[in-house]
């Protein structure tokens, strides 16, 4: 009773590191995830699984999200990418070494500029935990990874496919929310960005898609959005709004 007592007396980051570290993750160097994120990355462009949008000032909006985000992450492995896909889903998805592909209907669903932030943050979530390597080893298993990396590409459709529809677990969604809330507020945007953007979800009905990632009910979305509104900011914070006219951003897509 003493030890269940003084668990719950932890933090829920220290909690969710503790119980739920992804090991699979751990046999990959950051080198080889790059290279694995680099084959994934030329199978998903240049065999025209996906278009990417082509629009100078749609990626200097998204540039500038990101990297308000960016500064406040330190000693990162990974330099970040971020392309917006032609795609009317609401939806966006991480692939290895630093990779985030937003599709275009997230973008016209989003209201502002700060939910997209929410959106970007819970994907660097899933980046900086390794989350997306890890379940790729659970998936394929190493000894196929390292095939591929070694030269044989045969399976690269499989996990290009794997990479796109299948889902975190729900410790990790956890995680991601949680490096999200805390990278929001670093990066002086309220976390409450978080529970606007799935109160949307919500009042639209878009709150559950088992094929993405970004919509599955891992955790529910009103969990989320309590989890949110009851984040506890540091004293004197001071949330800012970033200055963008998103309207002008919704008239360009």
């Amino acid at each position: 009773m003493l030890f269940y007592f003084g668990i719950q007396l932890l933090s829920e980051e220290r909690k969710t590191s503790w119980f739920y570290s992804d090991i699979e993750s751990q046999l990959i160097s950051y080198e080889q995830e790059i290279q694995l994120g680099d084959l994934i990355a030329e199978h998903l462009i240049e065999n025209n699984k996906q278009k990417v949008i082509q629009n100078k000032f749609i990626d200097s909006v998204v540039w500038a999200v990101s990297s308000h985000l960016q500064k406040q992450i330190e000693l990162s492995e990974y330099d970040y990418e971020i392309l917006v896909l032609d795609s009317p889903q609401t939806n966006a998805f991480t692939i290895p070494g630093g990779r985030i592909y937003v599709f275009k209907g997230l973008l016209e669903f989003c209201d502002s500029a700060e939910q997209l932030a929410a959106v970007l943050a819970h994907e660097m979530g899933h980046i900086e935990k390794r989350h997306t390597v890890s379940k790729l080893v659970k998936e394929f298993g190493i000894k196929i990874i390292f095939s591929l990396l070694g030269g044989d590409t045969l399976l690269l459709g499989e996990l290009w496919e794997t990479v796109l529809s299948s889902n975190f677990d729900r410790s990790q969604e956890k995680e991601a929310d949680q490096f999200a809330l805390k990278l929001l507020e670093e990066a002086q945007i309220s976390p409450t960005a978080i529970a606007s953007f799935f109160r949307k979800l919500n009042r639209e009905n878009l709150d559950y898609n088992e094929k993405m990632e970004l919509l599955m009910t891992h955790p529910h979305n009103n969990s989320r959005i309590k989890s949110s509104l009851e984040y506890k900011t540091q004293e004197g914070f001071k949330p800012q709004l970033i200055n963008i006219d998103w309207n002008l951003v919704k008239k360009a897509l």
